[in-house]
């Protein structure tokens, strides 16, 4: 046992994120080339844009098919079958580097990965019962910390590492964790199964959602937070880059504030595991968001310092917006029968964020030149689900005090 956990469930926990902190290419290739994308193929930012939009729409409606698929049959098989397409859609990009080739392969296809989504949730609530919020903040990292490397890396190579190259690592990559998965993945059947009796493969489960997810006030809050959070990382994987490379942001300090987002999302997210284990979920919450409006309050006016004032603040914010919705809302509905299921509609909400904010972003700067349409709708979003949660706050406290009250 590791810090009252079994040593194989840190095991799995590194296995996922040295292949999430090296997938992170994926992430940093679509943002990066998207100027030498659109000259390749001949196509405008809106294209780009609508392809990562249709991605992102199909992933949203993919994950709660596949959180249905992992009650059903379990993480493993879902996780190997996710990985698969994602190595179809590579095949398909480097097969075909045309415009209808690169929206069938990146926008069609890639989209489908998303039923893998909730598999890494899933896992982490089989395998961890002390450490969940730290566990998920932890696979989450991994594309963060990946990102803080590898951008110098790729900034300081651009001569020969374009992004043909980068689809063909991706590739690799690909194939390598479906070999592995096969090896290295498996349940722990000594975990508690009164409390997660369904969450790893159940045969007979049939699709059933239950319509008090949207009867209740505090999932109504979770679920404008994770569409926030959804439109946010949409508008920053899909378009900061294009945001600072418009703003004629040198390459010293591109590079500097891309690798100290990275950094702060790995700090950040550890800050913020250790709040939501430790301490009130929704005011650490509503917490992370006011960090967020500030730092889209320093993108939107584009000081000299921006870019790594943003990065600072937006990044220690990044990773604990999504596993800390979730736990919200899996204490406020109290269910664990359909967990997959549960979280799966939940990123569905996420997803649909990113999805609008890839192309609106795209769209205002065909239209504009610029993104600061897209970058004061963030702050009004991020500003909304920060009350959101300090008002759930509020009314928990005063609950506390009324049952104090009355218990005396």
């Amino acid at each position: 046992m590791w810090f009252k956990e079994r040593k194989y469930a840190w095991f799995l926990l590194a296995f996922l994120w040295v292949f999430g902190f090296i997938g992170s290419l994926g992430r940093y290739v679509f943002a990066y080339y998207q100027p030498q994308i659109t000259d390749i193929l001949h196509v405008g930012r809106t294209f780009l844009g609508f392809s990562f939009s249709t991605s992102v729409f199909i992933s949203a409606f993919s994950a709660p098919f596949g959180g249905w698929l992992t009650d059903k049959f379990g993480y493993k098989k879902v996780m190997i079958f996710s990985s698969i397409l994602g190595v179809i859609s590579t095949s398909i990009i480097l097969t075909f580097p045309n415009p209808t080739g690169y929206f069938i392969g990146f926008g069609l296809i890639s989209g489908l990965v998303g039923i893998g989504a909730s598999t890494s949730y899933v896992l982490v609530a089989n395998w961890f019962k002390y450490h969940r919020a730290l566990a998920l903040m932890i696979v989450s990292s991994a594309g963060s910390l990946g990102l803080a490397v590898l951008t110098p890396v790729f900034v300081s190579n651009k001569s020969w590492l374009n992004w043909i190259v980068a689809y063909r690592f991706i590739f690799i990559i690909g194939c390598a964790f479906i070999v592995l998965s096969m090896l290295i993945i498996r349940l722990n059947k000594n975990a508690d199964q009164k409390e997660l009796p369904h969450t790893v493969g159940n045969p007979k489960k049939k699709i059933k959602i239950d319509l008090s997810y949207f009867k209740n006030p505090t999932l109504l809050v979770v679920m404008l937070a994770l569409f926030t959070c959804g439109f946010s990382m949409g508008t920053v994987e899909t378009h900061l880059m294009a945001i600072h490379q418009t703003a004629h942001v040198n390459d010293a300090m591109f590079s500097s504030a891309l690798s100290t987002l990275g950094l702060l999302e790995v700090v950040g997210g550890v800050l913020f595991s250790l709040l939501l284990d430790r301490t009130s979920k929704v005011l650490a919450l509503s917490t992370l968001y006011f960090i967020r409006v500030a730092a889209f309050i320093f993108l939107f006016f584009h000081f000299e310092w921006s870019p790594i004032l943003f990065s600072l603040l937006f990044g220690a914010s990044y990773l604990g917006a999504i596993p800390g919705g979730i736990l919200v809302a899996g204490e406020a509905l109290k269910n664990k029968k359909s967990m997959g299921l549960q979280t799966g509609l939940l990123i569905l909400i996420h997803q649909i964020g990113g999805s609008i904010s890839a192309i609106s972003g795209g769209m205002d700067f065909d239209l504009f030149h610029n993104y600061q349409l897209l970058i004061f709708v963030n702050l009004m979003l991020s500003l909304a689900a920060a009350a959101g949660y300090f008002s759930i706050f509020i009314v928990s406290k005063q609950k506390t005090l009324r049952d104090l009250h009355q218990a005396f």
